[in-house]
């Protein structure tokens, strides 16, 4: 079935100051005076599951911050064949390589339903080039891209898939910024872990027997771990 087109939402409207993404947002850089510029320009929309946001070898034009929901990013092999290579969550900016007029390194994908906020291109690319400040945030932005990076890369070289999979959890759970989160399908969990669903789902029934892992419905779920983690 073809995933229904992304809905538009509200065009500058009050939803920034009551969006709890905001503090992990790049508009949190701004003052109030550029803030209020920008506004207008920003447009939310909702993506639903399956939706791709940005395509591997594009140059994006516009800049999307995830403001709800779990996207995955893939990449194509030598054979042409996409893999998944991370997830990322709440206040991840999607389309950065467009302010360095380059393509897109990742397919990014919502794997669950999620909600974006996006903004031409050239906006943010002349409020870096004219505010330190926002030029900073714009970089550091593209540090956490790059450890997310470093995390599921690691992840793939733990031992033992019940391991990993306490690890994924983890991240997503840092990525909602919430010990409790909407959990991704086991398929989704099982292509970027390089597991079969059956496996996901036999390891997330471990780890809520030993009292690692908390189901909360049908949908979500909450870690029980240590801060790292680890799930001894």
């Amino acid at each position: 079935m073809t995933p229904r087109a992304p809905q538009k939402l509200a065009h500058g409207s009050n939803r920034c100051e009551q969006c709890t993404t905001r503090q992990r947002c790049i508009v949190s850089c701004l003052s109030a005076e550029q803030f209020a510029a920008l506004q207008p320009q920003i447009v939310e929309r909702v993506i639903p599951v399956g939706r791709e946001i940005e395509t591997q070898g594009a140059r994006p034009d516009t800049v999307r911050i995830v403001k709800l929901g779990l996207f995955k990013g893939t990449r194509l092999t030598a054979r042409g064949e996409r893999r998944a290579v991370c997830l990322q969550g709440k206040g991840r900016i999607v389309g950065l390589s467009g302010l360095y007029r380059q393509p897109a390194s990742l397919s990014v994908v919502a794997i669950t339903p999620a909600r974006v906020c996006e903004v031409p291109i050239d906006v943010i690319d002349d409020l870096g080039a004219t505010d330190r400040n926002f030029r900073r945030c714009l970089y550091k932005a593209l540090a956490r891209y790059i450890d997310n990076l470093a995390d599921w890369s690691r992840i793939l070289r733990e031992e033992g898939i019940a391991t990993q999979l306490c690890q994924a959890l983890h991240l997503i759970s840092l990525e909602e910024g919430h010990k409790a989160f909407r959990i991704p399908s086991h398929v989704e969990l099982g292509r970027v872990l390089g597991a079969r669903r059956e496996t996901v789902a036999r390891h997330i029934g471990a780890l809520i027997e030993r009292g690692h892992f908390t189901k909360i419905d049908r949908w979500h779920g909450m870690l029980t771990t240590a801060s790292d983690g680890t799930c001894a």
